[in-house]
């Protein structure tokens, strides 16, 4: 039986900066808001950043989406950026390229933000099933991967997102 549900609406897409999967999600779901993976963003920044300052810089920068309410983030936003500007121009630059999507998180209730700021979770998922499909020379056929990527996905427990 051939089954033809779909996915037709998502609370939140959180990405990193891909631009093949942001271009393929946002033709699909163009009113869903989005997150930037800010583990990703950071990382990113510091890039452009010399390694004797990263620690600090960090220490600033992750401080702004540790904030308790968005307001507070942007004041933190805007003076990091104003610190920052002329001293590390490409880093500012990095940070900018997604600032409407760093604070999207904000909408929703605070108990999800430390499980909808990043793309930790499925990156764990990936890894997972990335280390015993790697132990495996060749798979015979397409079904045969997919059958242990199944088997895999089953035994993990990702943590449940509280609602509330």
């Amino acid at each position: 039986m051939v089954s033809n549900r779909r996915v037709a609406e998502i609370d939140l897409i959180v990405t990193d900066g891909h631009d093949g999967l942001l271009a393929a999600v946002g033709s699909l779901f163009t009113a869903t808001p989005r997150q930037r993976c800010l583990v990703h963003k950071q990382r990113n920044v510091l890039n452009a950043v010399p390694h004797r300052e990263r620690q600090e810089v960090a220490a600033e920068l992750g401080g702004i989406w540790k904030q308790e309410k968005k307001e507070d983030a942007l004041l933190n936003l805007a003076a990091f950026k104003a610190k920052y500007r002329q001293r590390y121009p490409e880093a500012i630059r990095s940070l900018m390229e997604d600032e409407e999507h760093l604070l999207t998180f904000y909408t929703f209730p605070p108990v999800m933000y430390r499980y909808i700021r990043s793309t930790n979770a499925i990156e764990s998922l990936f890894s997972n099933v990335r280390r015993r499909t790697d132990q495996i020379d060749a798979f015979t056929t397409e079904t045969s991967c997919l059958t242990i990527v199944w088997a895999v996905m089953q035994d993990i427990r990702l943590p449940k997102i509280p609602v509330d």
